[in-house]
């Protein structure tokens, strides 16, 4: 089923979020059309069955004058029908995705970076977590997180340049052109930035194995910057971007975040293990690279 077509929130902001959410996490359904029109067709009898029964406890409600009410019946028992049978995967801006009821779940993890307003509850991340993972298997595929700085590229501000380094400066390739370029000065974030040697061979050969997350402790806006670099057709990241603020714990990574099975999960970083709360397998990358 689609969040695009079966979310009975009617405002043009919550479908076009749903056929967005829909796409941005790939969701191929991996059930059989047969499967589906099945599961449509329990869902359906659920609905009737439970309409069925708030009828004949509506009917036997009466008005002090002995007339049984019948007015827009039909209205108020679809939308408690649907009150009472949603899970409520996710919230958007505070509202379930698929009921539209307002919702203080404190337990949903937000995921800013498919969109700011975004939270998904536990049950729901990981059913989306288990279809990914069978899809990737499928394609014999695995996840790979990857750290920014000291790990694809090295940034530094222009400020903090020394003055043996001023040459650098006039070097620079031009931002117009990233794919034939290697060292960038980026006048809007004050900085300057060198891609690792060699790092498009690699994102472009370990996109056949992985799906690839980058995260970083930085800001999102540099994180979003640093993207472009490396990923300027959106072929290997798309929205997979994960910056600071999208932790769920102050200053520490973490693979709650991460819409994949944590033993699935490949992770590059320079950052020793003990300090982040990565699990699984981790390798770390030294030495940084010199600008």
């Amino acid at each position: 089923m689609s969040l695009a077509t079966d979310s009975p929130v009617h405002s043009s902001s919550s479908d076009d979020f749903a056929a967005f959410l829909d796409s941005e996490l790939n969701s191929t359904s991996d059930l059989s059309p047969d499967q589906e029109d099945d599961n449509e067709d329990d869902y359906d009898s659920n609905i009737e069955r439970i309409k069925r029964h708030k009828v004949e406890s509506s009917e036997s409600m009466k008005y002090p004058d002995g007339s049984t009410s019948h007015v827009d019946t039909e209205e108020i028992l679809e939308t408690s029908v649907k009150k009472d049978i949603c899970t409520h995967p996710g919230f958007f801006r505070g509202m379930c995705l698929l009921c539209g009821q307002a919702i203080d779940d404190e337990t949903a993890v937000r995921f800013g970076y498919i969109h700011k307003d975004l939270k998904l509850g536990n049950d729901e991340i990981a059913r989306l977590r288990n279809r990914d993972l069978k899809n990737l298997l499928r394609h014999k595929k695995l996840y790979l997180v990857l750290d920014l700085d000291h790990t694809l590229l090295n940034s530094t501000r222009l400020l903090d340049t020394t003055p043996d380094e001023e040459y650098l400066k006039n070097q620079t390739d031009s931002a117009q052109d990233v794919l034939g370029g290697s060292l960038f000065k980026l006048d809007s974030m004050h900085m300057l930035t060198k891609l690792r040697p060699f790092v498009r061979t690699f994102l472009e050969e370990a996109s056949n194995l992985f799906e690839m997350y980058i995260y970083t402790m930085g800001e999102r806006s540099y994180a979003l910057e640093m993207a472009k670099l490396l990923d300027p057709k959106k072929i290997y990241f798309s929205s997979r971007v994960i910056a600071q603020d999208d932790c769920t714990q102050r200053h520490q990574k973490g693979l709650d975040v991460v819409l994949g099975q944590e033993n699935a999960v490949l992770i590059l970083d320079d950052t020793e293990p003990a300090s982040i709360e990565w699990h699984f397998l981790t390798f770390v990358l030294r030495p940084s690279i010199p600008m």
